[in-house]
């Protein structure tokens, strides 16, 4: 997914990535963790956004396409549909969709973990996942 993006595409990728972790974060700053090497390429820059090493240190996960998850019980923000589909730890998905951002967050999954999501983003909340 992610090696045929653009350097735009990159930087809406982070823009979008942050306002989902903050929008279910009650704190300023998040800690994620993710093995991506793209992912730390396009947040490592954010003030508001910290990478730990230990997924049990971190608020969120971030999956791509090829990883799994390490039975982690944290919640997850992944990047395909399927695994958001198939995820009962993944809260949300962001992915590319006929060249447009797609995001979408689990109500389900967001109340299992007893998380809500605040703000302009709380229109992507589907009770149907």
């Amino acid at each position: 997914m992610f090696s045929s993006l653009v350097a735009s595409d990159s930087h809406w990728e982070s823009v979008i990535i942050e306002k989902m972790l903050l929008s279910m974060s009650t704190e300023k700053t998040v800690t994620i963790y993710s093995k991506s090497e793209h992912i730390h390429d396009i947040l490592n820059s954010l003030d508001d956004i910290h990478f730990v090493k230990d997924c049990q240190k971190a608020d969120f996960v971030l999956l791509d396409e090829k990883e799994i998850d390490e039975f982690c019980t944290k919640p997850e923000i992944v990047f395909n549909y399927g695994k958001y589909h198939n995820n009962i730890n993944a809260v949300g998905v962001f992915f590319w969709q006929k060249g447009r951002p797609t995001i979408r967050f689990s109500e389900k999954h967001l109340h299992a973990y007893g998380l809500a999501v605040k703000g302009e983003l709380s229109k992507y909340v589907s009770s149907s996942d």
